[in-house]
This record gives C-alpha cells, structure tokens and sequence, in this order.
C-alpha cells in the first residue's frame, strides 16, 4: 500500500489530540482500501516545543504493510509574568545599587520558572532629578519574553555644608587678603 506521512500538527499550550487513525487521508492499494491503525507513539521529552511522533501502519488485505509518521508540536504561546521591580529613591549616583536580578520576585509561567536577566540601564540625562531605567528580561523555556523596568531617581536634596572661614584682623584697608575659595 502507499500513504503519505500526514501533516505535522501544532498545538499552541497542548495537550495533544488524540490518537486519530484519519489523519492518514491519502492511503491507497492496487487491490482495495488498506487499513490505517496506531501503531505507537513516544516524545522527546522537550519542555518546547515538545514533539511527539506517532506512527500509524497501513495494511493491506494481504497483509502487505507501510507505516508513515505522524508528527505533533506542543508549543508554548503564553508569555510569562512579572510585575516591575520596587523603584529606588537615592541621593548620590555612587548610591545607586548594584544590577541584581532578585529585585524581580513575581516571574512566574505556564510551563516552569522563567529565567531573568538584566538587560540594560539608561540614564535620561539629566541631573538634579537623574532618573535610571534599569531593564531586566524574564524568559521562558520556550524563549517567550518579556521585560520589566525599575525606575531609578537620583535626586540630591541636602543641602551643602561649609564652616565660615577663620577672621582675619588687619590694621589697614590694603592689608586686606585677596578673595581665596
């Protein structure tokens, strides 16, 4: 008998369908319709996409048989989650904290923990409110992504501090030192 392997299927978030026996739609014999059963099926084990192979023979009425593939792709069309990190209120640039990936604590996913990583900061430039935006990605296993933003304000509002300068006495006016800072 002949048959063509049927079409790989792609099922966004799975599960896979059942075992259907008519996904072979073109069998064919010289001396009859031939039989189309399930033979077996196994996976890869992948978390995405998952392929799983099924094979269905085709029979003849003499017992004459083939067997074609049956391939189905479980995919993972659903984004992970995470909420923006805290924003951070400092002073001084020197006290802006360091890159870490635990100020994201809500990643979460369909199909496991997702992977964060930083992905840049960006300065608007200014000074005297300086604001960062610190950008970190949350990844899933299937390469969904998404990224989250924490908001940096670098904002100096204490005042300066100095001591008044030592007096100085003179006897006349030309004794008078020159302006020093």
């Amino acid at each position: 008998p002949t048959a063509s392997d049927p079409a790989t299927t792609t099922v966004p978030g799975g599960p896979a369908p059942p075992v259907d026996p008519s996904v072979v739609i073109d069998e064919a014999d010289n001396c009859g319709t031939p039989t189309v059963a399930f033979v077996s099926e196994s996976t890869d084990g992948n978390p995405c996409p998952e392929t799983i192979t099924r094979i269905y023979s085709v029979t003849d009425s003499c017992g004459n048989s083939i067997n074609v593939t049956h391939l189905i792709l479980i995919t993972d069309p659903i984004l992970p989650t995470a909420s923006n990190p805290t924003a951070v209120n400092v002073e001084c640039i020197d006290q802006v904290p360091p890159v870490n990936i635990n100020d994201v604590t809500d990643e979460a996913d369909n199909c496991g923990t997702p992977t964060v990583a930083f992905v840049s900061d960006v300065s608007d430039g200014l000074s005297c409110p300086e604001t960062i935006t610190r950008t970190y990605s949350v990844t899933d296993s299937c390469g969904n992504s998404i990224n989250v933003t924490q908001t940096i304000t670098i904002n100096d509002i204490t005042p300066p501090t100095a001591s008044n300068p030592t007096a100085v006495n003179v006897e006349c006016i030309d004794q008078v030192p020159p302006v020093n800072i």
